[in-house]
């Protein structure tokens, strides 16, 4: 845009200031003549010129809420950020009439191709590589125009309500499913671990009876219980047929 002179009264004449970050466009009689790199410059009051300033700062510019469908029929809403600067202002004045409408249009266009091209699933599963694809198709068309596109990248991406309640469901059914593939696991270990217990108990005997002896322990320890053992060498010793 074209940026109004300060007039110095005193000396009649008009004065602009170009700050570091900035250049600026001098256009005398309505022609480029020059660019004015950073400082300060006075114009006579009546010279027919005109100053366009320039900031070459890494700027940040968001694409917000565009609703697009996906490649198998589902309209998704996605707001993208674009970090870019200036690196010719005289073609980013000339070459466009506006250059961040222009750099805006190339970044709807942009996403509007690639999104069309994916699945929801590929959409939701390649965030990082869909901002690469989006930054090889809008960085040469800003080229042109003196704007270098550095990164792109998605801020949001809204699902409709109908595909976010089946997501939902999709999760919740993933966690109940694993939740009752480990209690199987637990179960089938507990068997496993009932098995060979028996197993041992069957081919010893004698752990039969020091499980039994340690059941009568814990009964005797305890106030008030009377435990009667009528045959009490059983316990110590095994059956002569060697059952328990």
């Amino acid at each position: 845009m074209m940026t109004p002179m300060k007039r110095i009264w005193l000396g009649f004449r008009k004065e602009i200031t170009i700050l570091q970050y900035e250049r600026g466009l001098l256009y005398r009689a309505g022609r480029l003549e020059r660019v004015l790199e950073p400082g300060r410059y006075r114009f006579g009051r009546w010279a027919p010129v005109e100053v366009a300033k320039i900031s070459l700062r890494e700027m940040s510019h968001i694409v917000a809420g565009q609703g697009l469908l996906t490649a198998d029929k589902i309209e998704v809403r996605i707001t993208l950020v674009a970090q870019y600067r200036v690196t010719d202002p005289t073609l980013a004045f000339q070459a466009v009439e506006n250059y961040v409408e222009q750099l805006h249009q190339e970044l709807q266009l942009a996403l509007r191709d690639v999104v069309s091209a994916k699945t929801m699933d590929q959409l939701l599963e390649s965030r990082a590589e869909l901002g690469n694809e989006l930054l090889q198709l809008a960085v040469e068309p800003a080229r042109r125009y003196g704007v270098e596109l550095t990164r792109v990248g998605l801020r949001d991406v809204i699902l409709p309500r109908e595909v976010q309640r089946v997501l939902m469901l999709e999760v919740e059914a993933d966690r109940t499913g694993r939740a009752e593939l480990v209690k199987a696991r637990h179960e089938v270990a507990a068997a496993r671990a009932r098995a060979n217990t028996a197993k041992i108990l069957a081919e010893s005997p004698e752990v039969v009876r020091l499980q039994q002896l340690d059941a009568l322990l814990a009964l005797a320890g305890k106030g008030g219980n009377v435990v009667l053992l009528p045959n009490l060498a059983d316990l110590l010793t095994p059956r002569k047929n060697g059952s328990v």
